[in-house]
């Protein structure tokens, strides 16, 4: 395992959450940044597997190292920002947005509010780390040559 190659997908996808949490969008544009914001998994990883070297099972090793704590962070921040009232003010707010409109029955949401906080958050970390290894996968830098 390269800890450097792990650090640096885990940085990538860091800064792309901590953007997406602290920079104000206009309302045009924050639904947009929401969706780009959960590829932020394909980007880590792509970085992690490209700087590991190595075959494809290398690639996908250190991308899903990477989309895992960057999912994670990602969850931390999700699981927050729908806890408290106002405090998305970017890609935050469009991701919020779309949980809130999916189409959840109001009876569901009434008695599984608390839990739909922890799920879709969670969802949301599993997207990103199944990113991240798919792409550290295809960043693999050894090449299959035709017979």
């Amino acid at each position: 395992m390269r800890v450097k190659a792990v650090g640096a997908g885990v940085l990538v996808e860091l800064l792309a959450v901590a953007v997406g949490a602290t920079l104000p969008l206009p309302p045009d544009v924050r639904i947009a940044a929401a969706l780009a914001l959960l590829t932020v998994g394909l980007v880590g990883g792509y970085v992690a597997g490209r700087v590991a070297g190595g075959n494809w099972r290398d690639g996908i090793r250190h991308g899903l190292f990477a989309g895992v704590v960057g999912g994670i962070a990602l969850a931390l921040v999700l699981g927050y920002t729908m806890a408290t009232p106002g405090s998305e003010v970017g890609a935050l707010w469009g991701l919020n947005y779309l949980i809130a409109t999916s189409g959840i029955p109001t009876d569901l949401a009434a008695v599984y509010d608390r839990q739909l906080g922890i799920l879709f958050p969670a969802l949301a970390a599993l997207l990103v780390a199944i990113e991240g290894a798919v792409a550290g996968g295809a960043a693999g830098s050894v090449s299959v040559e035709p017979p």
